[in-house]
């Protein structure tokens, strides 16, 4: 254990931290790029189709 330095040990915490952030940052991703849920709200469902449409006509011009 005494390879194990202190600049060692936070070089450890960083990247665990780095690698967490990066981790939760592609489910985020995953979560808000996905469908909606079957039991989600119809006023949820009118406002995620008028925003796809919207984008989709824009993407199109």
């Amino acid at each position: 254990m005494e390879s194990l330095t202190p600049e060692i040990f936070d070089l450890l915490v960083i990247i665990n931290i780095i690698l967490g952030v990066i981790i939760a940052g592609r489910r985020f991703l995953r979560d808000v790029r996905g469908p909606l849920p079957d039991d989600a709200p119809d006023w949820v469902r009118a406002s995620y189709h008028s925003t796809t449409t919207r984008h989709a006509s824009s993407d199109s011009s």
